[in-house]
């Protein structure tokens, strides 16, 4: 069930208790009897519905409640049912039903594109669903397969208002048991007058049953049809153990499926299963398994749907046609390693569901996991649909083919390999290339997370595109997408061996090796240039497959790449340019001077070949395992120094606070400003330390360090342990501290400067007070104070010269969104900070003029006043 929905179901039953009564308040017998009979019911509960406990069908109408569509599209909708509310009653033949009905819509869109480590860039969905639910009461009559049920709901109207619903439920053809061509099919009509404002126009559905079900299309002739074609190769053998197409893992990897047509079809005559009067062929398929069994042949209960929009198969979009869907059966040949579809189409269907039926079962789909990848062909899935009828039939189509090259969604079966062809190609150019300098070091293993990252591409020096790459295989090992970051088998050390069944190619340092390549260009404006690597393309990611040799002991990658071409006659039907040169040169493992991957992915055509394109130039940042453990290392030591220091701060203050207990007479002379400064600088971030220490969610793990658990353990301790120190600051500041508004954070950087200097108000203040040898401030106090300031920026710079960088949100202590960071700054601040700190010292040693030039004391002096004025006080003169 939704996550969503399945709150909202909760939420509606606990908040409409009030429901459960007034349904029961509507009458019956008024608007149901006649359809379906009342019967008292009995105390005795069963759970024989055939619709189960949850069920989704598809609706369409409800004009009039706002957010259920125009009327005219059709959207996806849930019923819920209550089993220890299925009661009997006195006929034998009705039951009692208490139970949910919830239409589900989208009231706005708003999508983003996501660049991710991912073969195309993902486009994620922000917006919100509108649930309308009714809490609904009736009969179900067994042998007729009807239903009616009474009941109230409520919606929210563009304004906010809420709105009570009274409705009407019917379905039709509920039975005990189903097959293929039964459907269920019914109408939500509201119970209120045109002119009411509660009024909604009637709502049509439509559901397939689960319960029961029959499998009636596995025949002889269709298992036949199957195992002969175009396609009829042997596939991968599934895990009978494992094999259903009901899992997340083989679901989601047939939910999107891009159909090949034939060069003939430029229109949908004869080439598309569905109705073609929208005058567009389908580019896209999803098959959906809505039930599985694991019985005899595995057999499934499917949904075919088609359609041209890729983000339709994820859910982002609830508006559905039937015309576009077929429904069928499906069971898996174990001769052939190969699943079989028998599809029929949803005949009818139109604004009222009377009438609606399955019809005509012509169609035919086989769907399969080659066992064998190639350069030419890294799909994981492979199939084709076509029709049983001959030409002159209605109704009959050409052969369609399928196909998905996320290999990453699919459970790879053991026996898969791979057929190297280009090596040779690839041999002459590694044997052209210059030796690489710095012979000695140590580079990525073959197999491991090194080989695999993204980057920036440029073309003629303008960056166009970003890009990722990972290995398909190593030698005849495939290379696991999944595999753990840092476990023993992948590890980036030298002196690792490689995992078993990796065959090396000449010598110990040379490797085969296979890639996955996609790019992505950043935007299609400028893109014009005929020779344009990018140029007539969609948005969508220009995939390429290569193969090469792969050097450990030099870092270096050369590869004969192929790119998919977009055919001209034919619709989403691609052909391959397999003269094209891939080469990347990794630096070597523990870089810390911001050394990059570097790499190139040239033509090797002629330019007048209408398939050569300009060179691209490829860069990627080296994330290597053994930096990212060298961080890791680093983020530890910064949670150790981030406690010492805040413990630190704690004490400095303590000392400070028992110094004033002590001498409570050098309570005036203490700066205000001195102590708002230090009050602000910890209490703004205590505030936003605790509003991201209590709102961190345990869903946003990072990639690279997420694998660090106790490292979020220390940093919640940081961020306690800093709490604690600016607390005591606060308590030091006593009645001082006015909370600063949170715009405040933007200016974290400035606020760190501001603190570093906190102690020339306090000079300030000496100076106008001119104080002689009076310990204001405690030793301890002033010079821990200024020593806990100091030390990040020394870190600073100890890090900067030994760590690569990382993200900014890596830095768990001298954190550069908090202060001035930078060679420059962690030089000046220190000597200001020391600076301040020696004046104090001499102004408390001396007097508080001793650091000012002689030509200014005289301004700050002292006069006595003359014995005669009969004033014994002293009264300070300047010269302001």
């Amino acid at each position: 069930m939704d996550p969503l929905l399945s709150v909202i179901v909760f939420l509606f039953t606990f908040l409409s208790i009030k429901f459960a009564c007034s349904a029961s308040e509507l009458s019956y017998n008024n608007h149901c009897n006649s359809f379906v009979s009342y019967s008292t019911p009995s105390n005795k509960r069963v759970n024989t519905f055939p619709l189960g406990d949850t069920h989704n069908g598809y609706f369409q109408g409800g004009k009039k409640i706002t957010g259920l569509g125009n009327g005219e599209t059709w959207s996806q909708f849930s019923f819920y049912l209550q089993p220890r509310r299925i009661q009997t009653t006195e006929a034998s033949h009705l039951f009692k039903l208490e139970g949910l009905v919830s239409f589900r819509s989208t009231l706005a869109w708003n999508f983003t594109y996501v660049q991710s480590r991912s073969h195309r860039s993902r486009r994620i969905r922000h917006g919100s669903d509108l649930v309308t639910s009714f809490k609904l009461e009736g009969f179900w009559s067994e042998s007729s397969g009807k239903v009616c049920m009474v009941g109230r709901g409520t919606y929210f109207s563009e304004k906010g208002e809420s709105i009570g619903l009274e409705a009407v439920f019917k379905l039709n053809n509920v039975f005990s048991s189903s097959n293929i061509s039964s459907m269920v099919i019914g109408k939500l009509e509201s119970l209120s007058s045109e002119n009411d404002k509660s009024y909604f126009e009637p709502i049509s559905v439509f559901m397939f049953p689960k319960e029961a079900y029959k499998y009636t299309l596995d025949s002889t002739e269709a298992d036949k049809e199957c195992s002969s074609g175009i396609d009829a190769e042997q596939g991968l053998s599934l895990d009978s153990n494992s094999l259903s197409f009901c899992s997340y893992s083989i679901s989601r990897a047939i939910a999107m499926l891009p159909l090949e047509y034939s060069d003939e079809c430029n229109s949908p005559k004869n080439c598309t299963p569905i109705d073609g009067s929208s005058g567009q062929l389908p580019t896209l398929m999803s098959l959906k398994a809505i039930q599985c069994s694991h019985s005899q042949k595995h057999t499934m209960r499917v949904l075919l749907e088609f359609s041209n929009n890729s983000y339709y198969y994820y859910g982002m979009n609830q508006e559905k046609n039937p015309q576009n869907i077929l429904v069928g059966e499906g069971w898996w040949n174990k001769k052939s390693n190969v699943l079989c579809v028998v599809a029929c189409h949803i005949k009818g269907i139109s604004s009222s569901v009377d009438g609606t039926r399955v019809d005509d079962c012509s169609v035919r789909l086989r769907l399969r996991f080659p066992s064998t990848w190639s350069i030419k062909n890294t799909s994981s899935i492979v199939g084709e649909i076509w029709s049983n009828k001959t030409a002159n039939e209605q109704g009959y189509f050409k052969r369609i083919k399928f196909r998905n090259d996320e290999a990453r969604l699919v459970v790879v079966g053991h026996g898969l390999e791979y057929e190297y062809s280009q090596l040779e190609i690839a041999n002459k150019s590694c044997h052209n290339q210059k030796p690489v300098e710095g012979q000695g070091k140590s580079y990525p293993e073959a197999y491991s997370y090194d080989m695999r990252f993204d980057m920036s591409v440029r073309e003629s020096r303008k960056r166009v595109a970003w890009g990722y790459s990972a290995p398909l295989f190593v030698a005849d090992k495939f290379y696991d997408l999944g595999m753990p970051m840092f476990s023993d088998s992948v590890s980036s050390f030298s002196d690792q061996v490689p995992p078993p069944d990796i065959h090396n190619n000449n010598t110990g340092s040379l490797f085969n090796i296979s890639y996955k390549i996609s790019l992505t260009p950043l935007s299609l404006s400028g893109i014009d240039d005929k020779n344009s690597f990018f140029s007539n393309k969609s948005f969508e990611s220009v995939k390429l497959t290569a193969e090469g040799i792969y050097d450990a002991q030099g870092g270096t990658l050369c590869m004969v790449g192929c790119r998919e071409v977009s055919s001209k006659n034919a619709i989403n039907t691609y052909s391959l340019d397999c003269e094209i040169m891939v080469n990347f040169q990794f630096p070597p493992l523990g870089t810390t001077n911001g050394r990059r991957i570097r790499g190139s992915i040239e033509s090797t055509r002629k330019k007048s070949d209408p398939l050569y394109f300009k060179p691209l130039d490829l860069s990627a940042s080296t994330n290597y395992v053994i930096s990212l453990r060298r961080n890791a290392w680093r983020m530890d030591m910064e949670v150790i120094i981030a406690l010492i220091s805040t413990t630190l701060a704690c004490v400095f203050v303590g000392l400070q606070l028992y110094h004033v207990k002590r001498n409570p007479d050098v309570l005036p002379f203490i700066s205000i400003m001195m102590m708002s400064i230090l009050t602000f600088g910890y209490m703004i971030p205590l505030v936003l330390n605790l509003e991201a220490l209590l709102s961190q969610n345990p869903n946003n793990k990072n990639i690279v360090y997420g694998f660090v658990g106790w490292l979020e353990v220390n940093e919640i301790a940081v961020r306690l342990t800093t709490m604690k120190g600016r607390a005591s600051a606060s308590i030091y500041a006593g009645g001082y501290y006015n909370r600063e508004p949170s715009s405040w954070e933007n200016f974290k950087s400035y606020g760190g400067l501001v603190m570093d200097g906190f102690l020339l108000p306090q000079i300030i203040l000496n100076i106008f007070s001119n104080i002689k040898r009076a310990q204001i401030l405690s030793c301890s106090f002033y010079i821990g104070t200024t020593f806990v300031r100091v030390l990040p920026h020394a870190y600073d710079l100890y890090r900067a010269h030994n760590y690569a960088e990382v993200d900014n949100f890596a830095y768990l202590y001298a954190d550069p969104d908090t202060d001035f960071y930078s060679t420059a700054w962690d030089i000046v601040i220190p000597l200001g900070g020391i600076l301040f700190t020696i004046i104090v010292y001499l102004q408390q040693r001396f007097d508080a003029l001793c650091v000012m030039p002689q030509r200014f004391k005289g301004s700050f002096a002292y006069d006595k006043v003359p014995a005669e004025t009969e004033l014994e006080g002293e009264v300070q003169t300047t010269n302001m």
